[in-house]
């Protein structure tokens, strides 16, 4: 019986992990998908009633984060890494919504200080830290069939080539 070394357990834990965390991240998707079109919904519903800008623009705005936020998981799923320029949009993005949802005339003037200074810190962040990578695709896409057969075709490949790993 072949014994298997401590540094194969490593990595097939290492890989188990990795794999539920992809699994957690495509659940928080769909949970955001939902979420987005529970929204979507609810602005529906309320062009019924009299046109309120502020709630208008404050939903439009949390649309918007949340697909800054779907299109983060998405890229920490393709490539495994956190897009920090993205999370700093999100938190502008943010900021501005409550500050829209809550008006400008309603807030402290400190607040309004200290918000600035955060705003001038994430953009000195964004623009000279160097935090901001250049998204290219490195392949012509296909259909969305042909996505998610290549999907599976690589998970089976990995899959043998973890097992044929375990054997040797």
């Amino acid at each position: 019986m072949p014994s298997i070394s401590y540094n194969k357990i490593h990595d097939l834990f290492r890989r188990l992990l990795e794999n539920i965390q992809d699994i957690i991240v495509i659940g928080t998707c769909g949970l955001l998908f939902a979420l987005m079109v529970k929204t979507l919904l609810s602005m529906y519903f309320t062009l019924a009633q009299p046109f309120e800008f502020q709630y208008v623009a404050s939903e439009l705005i949390y649309i918007l984060v949340l697909v800054e936020i779907y299109r983060l998981l998405i890229i920490y799923i393709r490539e495994h890494r956190i897009a920090v320029d993205i999370m700093i949009e999100v938190g502008i993005v943010s900021i501005l919504r409550e500050i829209i949802l809550h008006g400008i005339l309603e807030i402290n003037p400190l607040t309004i200080l200290t918000v600035s200074v955060l705003f001038f810190s994430l953009l000195l962040l964004l623009r000279y830290g160097a935090v901001r990578k250049e998204e290219v695709e490195v392949f012509d896409r296909g259909s969305f069939l042909e996505e998610f057969r290549g999907s599976l075709e690589n998970f089976s490949k990995r899959r043998e080539k973890t097992i044929n790993t375990i054997e040797d």
